[in-house]
Formats: C-alpha cells, sequence, structure tokens
C-alpha cells in the first residue's frame, strides 16, 4: 500500500511542477516580447491550477479505488490474508475474533437448542417472565393450556383472566415463591412460582403448570371405592350377624333354621364373590397378571359358557343362542376370555325380561376380534352410558340388589379387554336391550 501511495504522490507532485514551470517559462517569454507586465498572464496561471486541481481529482479517485479493491476482497477468517502488510495484523485479529464468537455462539446454540428439545417435551407447562410480566418464553404444554399459539412479550393477564394467579405472580417477581392450585376447562393444576434472581434483585420468574387431573380422579375414585367396598361387604355381613344372632339365642323356630341358614349361605357367596372380584381388579391394578395366551376355539368356548348359565337362563325365561359365521381360533388368555363372556351372558341374563334373548356373535378384520354380546332387556338410558364401566357403578340399586350383582362384573371386563390391547363399547336404549362389544387382539 505504501508505494501505490508513494507512486500516485510522485506523480501529482511531477504533474504540478511541470504546470508550474510551463506558466513561468509562458508567462516570461510573453511578458517580455509583448512588453506587458507579467500579472497580465494571471488567466493563464489560473487555468493551469485548475488543470492541476482536476489532474489530482482523478488522481486521488484512482488511488483510492486500486487501495480499496483488495479490501472489499479480504477474507476475515484467513489470518494469511498478506493484501497489504501494515493491514495483517488487522485481518488476523478480525479472523481470530470471528472464531471466539463463531466458537460462542456455536456453543449458545445448543446450549438453547438442548433447553428447547428439554421444555419443548415437557408434560408440564413451563412459563418465563421478565420483571414487568412479560412473557419471555412458554413451552408447547403452557401454550396448550391457554390455546393459544404464541404468548412471547404477552401479559399473563391476556393469557388468563384470573386476578389470583396475577397476584401470585406479583409477589413472586418481589422475590417470593409460591404456589396456588389452578383449574381451567376441567383440568386441575399445581402451579409453583419462583424468582429467578439477578444478583441481589429478582429480575424475573418461573412458572411451572403441573397436571395433577389425574392424580385427583384416581384419588377421588380411591375413596368411592374404598366407601362402596366398606358398604357392599357391611350390608350381608349385617345380615349374616343377624340371622346368626336369631339362630344362636333360640328364638328361630325349627322350621326357620332351614330358611336363615340358607340366606346367611346367600349372603357368604356374596361375599366371597366381591371379595374374589375385588382381588381381581387389583391384580389388573398391580399389572401382576401374566399373559399365559393360548389358541382355542371361541365357538366352543361360548358354548361352554353358555351351558353352564342354561338353568339361570331358564329360571328368567331367556334364551341364550350363538348367532355367528365360521368358528374363530383365538389367541388369548382363555381363563379371562371365559370369565370376560361370563359375566356379560350373566348379565344379559339379569337385566333382561321374561322372553328375551341373548345373543352372542364375533367378527374379526385382521389382527382385530370384535366379541358382542345383545340381549334383549331393559336397557341403560343414555346418562349412565359413560359410567357403566367404574367400579360398584349401577344403573338401578334397588334392582341390581335383587339380582346379586356385586357391581365389579363389567369393571373387570373392561380391564380384560385392556389387557388384550383393546377396548370396550356399549350400545343400549332403554326397554329396547343393550349390547357390549369387546374389541381385542387375536394374538
Amino acid at each position: 500500500m505504501r508505494k501505490i501511495i508513494f507512486t500516485y504522490m510522485c506523480a501529482i507532485l511531477l504533474i504540478a511542477v511541470a504546470a508550474v514551470a510551463v506558466i513561468i517559462v509562458l508567462g516570461l517569454d510573453g511578458a517580455a516580447a509583448m512588453g506587458a507586465p507579467l500579472p497580465r498572464f494571471l488567466p493563464l496561471s489560473l487555468l493551469c491550477v485548475a488543470a492541476i486541481i482536476y489532474a489530482a481529482f482523478v488522481l486521488s479517485r484512482l488511488l483510492a479505488a486500486r487501495i480499496a479493491a483488495p479490501l472489499n476482497s479480504l477474507d476475515a477468517q484467513d489470518e494469511d490474508s498478506n493484501i497489504y502488510d501494515e493491514l495483517t495484523p488487522l485481518a488476523q485479529n478480525l479472523a481470530r475474533w470471528r472464531r471466539e464468537t463463531a466458537t460462542r455462539l456455536s456453543a449458545l446454540q445448543q446450549r438453547a437448542d438442548t433447553v428447547q428439545a428439554i421444555t419443548g417435551h415437557m408434560k408440564e407447562g413451563l412459563i418465563l417472565v421478565d420483571q414487568k410480566g412479560l412473557i419471555l418464553s412458554a413451552n408447547r404444554s403452557a401454550l396448550d393450556i391457554f390455546s393459544v399459539a404464541d404468548a412471547t412479550d404477552k401479559n399473563l393477564l391476556q393469557l388468563c383472566r384470573d386476578m389470583k394467579l396475577w397476584q401470585k405472580m406479583r409477589r413472586c417477581l418481589n422475590g417470593a415463591g409460591t404456589q396456588m392450585q389452578f383449574e381451567r376447562e376441567g383440568r386441575a393444576y399445581n402451579i409453583y412460582l419462583n424468582p429467578v434472581y439477578y444478583g441481589e434483585t429478582a429480575g424475573g420468574a418461573i412458572i411451572l403448570f403441573l397436571d395433577v387431573t389425574e392424580i385427583q380422579r384416581a384419588e377421588q375414585q380411591r375413596r368411592e371405592f374404598s366407601a362402596n367396598v366398606s358398604h357392599e361387604l357391611k350390608t350381608p355381613l349385617t345380615t349374616i350377624s343377624a340371622l346368626a344372632e336369631i339362630i344362636g339365642s333360640g328364638m328361630a323356630q325349627d322350621e326357620d333354621v332351614r330358611g336363615f341358614a340358607h340366606k346367611i349361605n346367600t349372603q357368604a357367596r356374596r361375599l366371597i364373590d366381591i371379595i374374589e372380584d375385588v382381588i381381581r381388579l387389583s391384580q389388573f391394578d398391580e399389572g401382576g397378571l401374566r399373559k399365559e395366551f393360548t389358541s382355542f376355539s371361541l365357538r366352543g368356548l361360548c358354548g361352554a359358557v353358555i351351558s353352564g348359565l342354561q338353568d339361570k337362563a331358564r329360571e328368567k325365561e331367556v334364551a341364550l343362542e350363538v348367532c355367528a359365521g365360521p368358528d374363530l381360533q383365538l389367541t388369548a388368555n382363555e381363563l379371562m376370555i371365559d370369565e370376560m363372556i361370563f359375566n356379560l351372558i350373566e348379565n344379559g341374563i339379569k337385566y333382561n325380561v321374561a322372553g328375551g334373548k341373548v345373543t352372542v356373535s364375533w367378527q374379526q378384520a385382521d389382527d382385530l376380534v370384535k366379541i358382542s354380546v345383545a340381549d334383549t332387556g331393559v336397557g341403560i338410558a343414555a346418562g349412565h352410558l359413560p359410567h357403566v364401566f367404574e367400579r360398584f357403578y349401577r344403573v338401578d340399586k334397588s334392582r341390581s340388589q335383587k339380582t346379586g350383582g356385586t357391581g365389579l362384573g363389567l369393571s373387570i371386563v373392561k380391564h380384560i379387554a385392556e389387557h388384550h390391547k383393546g377396548r370396550v363399547e356399549i350400545e343400549s336404549v332403554e326397554n329396547l336391550g343393550t349390547t357390549i362389544n369387546c374389541l381385542i387382539i387375536n394374538q
């Protein structure tokens, strides 16, 4: 670069010297020849000066272009760029700073991606707010809670008009961690608010939403189950105790003892059924049942179940039949499928009418098998259908007491279907009948 500047400066000086020399020579010669004073040649002098200035302007532009051209092609990533010796240290520093900046940005990006990956897959909602309460970041779960696509730079009150939550957040921004319970669109959440400190000052807050809906439902079901079991056990035990006390006191006549003994036996049998069903459900809940699958004839199994229930069906004047096409070789837990079909047919008999019918059928599509049990009984009102598979749920408690059901049969049926990677569906119309479809996977 020094050579270029030196060359152009020398050229400008030579031009200037030449122009001055020309002016002096022409001026002196003209003055001597014409006998005029030197100032008359001032216009010529000014013309020469203008020519010098113009030449200097042109040369300066050429000089600037020559100097800037290599600088425009300078590669800041290349420490060995040797455009000008004077700029080599600058190029080296630029390259080093660029590498360091790229390394830091890459590390920051990796951290950001890691945080984004973690928070993006969290089931818990996570919101970060600044000191003013504006949302800096919100993960997908948090956005789903408030049914919005983006919450950045929005105020928390814009997402939720809950003054209690707003007050808790303001308290947190003042440096006091807190928590609260929150409900939205049928879901229950525990919210934990913790301040984020910058030195000694709280500069923001982290708000964590934990969905506890299922936990609360499970707790409610546990309480209801305990209460129902206590009630169901208490009723037959009270009957047994009263009858035994009458017999033991000698108040019962000899001809009544046999009837009392029959009632005691019936209630004892009911106790055993309830206990066995409770134990069965506990095994499903704990996942302690092994998948002992075997291959068997579905028609043969249904025939055996119907044969075992014929006496009950005759007492109720209900017809039992299998209405299906070709036999199906089913690979499943045979004892469970036997219990499932037994419970469904027995329910169809209990809640049927005289002259009614219970029909068993099945269909297969690829690996999915649908076993259907339909009856022409009393049916179930639409409002009860979502609850019939709950434990101890009874549509008509007085009728259930008379039929002797435990209230756990359909719940067991549901668990058996789920044990076979399937589900249960129900269709029913009051006074017309009920159809229960068990869809299971043929292993």
